[in-house]
């Protein structure tokens, strides 16, 4: 099931680039809301820190790209929700079962992977996730949750 404040959420910070192309270009809506990635050795629990303060996401260096790209896009979901947890607000992925987590999730599988540009990559490839996952530079596992959520496999 999809959040519509949520979708409408991610909907604005595509809007502020031009997401011609896919993958979506991430970076760039990252500086569009005044914010910048900064790559850290962090230990291998942290995926991402949200440093509003600073105007920084921080993300960990050793991960996968496609981990740190969507950890990258939860944090902005963190900061464009108006999520507060003090200081500093920590991702560890899919785990947690805190509700501004899932809707940090959330946001970040709309921004990497639009419902109507996926919409459209589904009609045009099938559901082949490893091209699919490619495609939007995402997990197979995040792929997977975001067709799930869209409807399009049951």
């Amino acid at each position: 099931m999809v959040d519509k404040h949520i979708e409408a959420v991610a909907k604005r910070a595509l809007e502020s680039v031009d997401c011609e192309e896919l993958p979506i270009p991430l970076d760039d809506i990252v500086e569009k809301m005044g914010l910048k990635t900064v790559k850290f050795n962090f230990h291998d629990d942290i995926s991402a820190v949200l440093k509003p303060e600073f105007d920084v996401i921080g993300v960990n260096e050793n991960h996968h790209p496609v981990r740190r790209r969507f950890s990258v896009a939860h944090e902005l979901g963190h900061f464009l929700l108006g999520h507060k947890l003090g200081s500093e607000i920590v991702d560890d992925g899919f785990d947690k079962p805190l509700p501004i987590e899932q809707e940090a999730n959330a946001f970040a599988a709309a921004l990497l992977m639009p419902a109507d540009l996926l919409k459209k990559s589904v009609a045009k490839v099938g559901l082949n996730l490893d091209e699919l996952s490619k495609t939007y530079e995402v997990s197979k596992q995040a792929m997977t949750i975001r067709l799930l959520a869209l409807n399009l496999i049951r």
